[in-house]
């Protein structure tokens, strides 16, 4: 069943504009030794790499569209950037026209672009593969690094990536997008606990300990 959903959705993905043709095809180089590397179902993720970007090429109006007809929610990030809605759009059509029924598979597709707070082995795959395929490694040498860290430690390399598009958009001061920075609070969360580091606090609570163990002095 599954391997003549990967073809249907294979051969639809063919159809779209060459350069997403390839971007897929090395995301797919990526994810592939990902997958076996950390023992996931190579079959659903190929599934789930064919399918993230089916509607990226689609002009923001034909997104909008989509969204509608499909149900999916539009948020006030996606209003601005209906770019933002090719991943939820996919996950809709893929289940609706293409009868893929794996709910892992499908959560990976919509939302490869944002992330989310708690995320399948698949959906991390295809996240991290999405990030740092070739063509984005040339672009920007430092996803290199965590292409490698990703062997080794899933969950760090994509927080270390969610830092990396963070630094990126306060240089470029880009607009960041509400369920990104959702997903991103949970991983340093995470993060911390798998450290088993204490609770982070506010600026203004390590402010008032530190005066009470007399290691700050008030201002002057």
């Amino acid at each position: 069943m599954i391997a003549g959903q990967i073809a249907a959705v294979r051969a639809a993905m063919l159809e779209r504009p060459a350069g997403l043709v390839r971007h897929a095809e090395r995301v797919l180089a990526e994810a592939a030794p990902l997958a076996r590397a950390w023992q996931a179902d190579e079959a659903r993720v190929e599934l789930a790499v064919w399918g993230h970007d089916l509607f990226r090429a689609e002009p923001a109006e034909a997104q909008l569209r989509l969204a509608r007809e499909t149900g999916v929610a539009i948020d006030a990030d996606a209003a601005a950037f209906p770019i933002l809605l090719h991943g939820p759009v996919a996950a809709a059509v893929l289940r609706e026209r293409f009868g893929v029924t794996d709910e892992e598979a499908l959560a990976a597709v919509r939302d490869h672009t944002a992330g989310l707070d708690r995320m399948s082995l698949i959906a991390r795959i295809l996240l991290i593969a999405d990030k740092i395929e070739a063509n984005k490694r040339r672009r920007a040498p430092a996803l290199a690094a965590m292409r490698e860290l990703a062997r080794r430690d899933l969950d760090t390399a994509i927080l270390c990536w969610s830092d990396w598009r963070w630094a990126n958009e306060a240089r470029e001061r880009y607009r960041t997008q509400a369920a990104h920075w959702r997903a991103r609070r949970a991983w340093v969360a995470e993060h911390h606990r798998d450290l088993a580091m204490p609770e982070r606090v506010s600026a203004s609570a390590f402010a008032a300990a530190a005066r009470r163990e007399g290691l700050a002095r008030p201002p002057a």
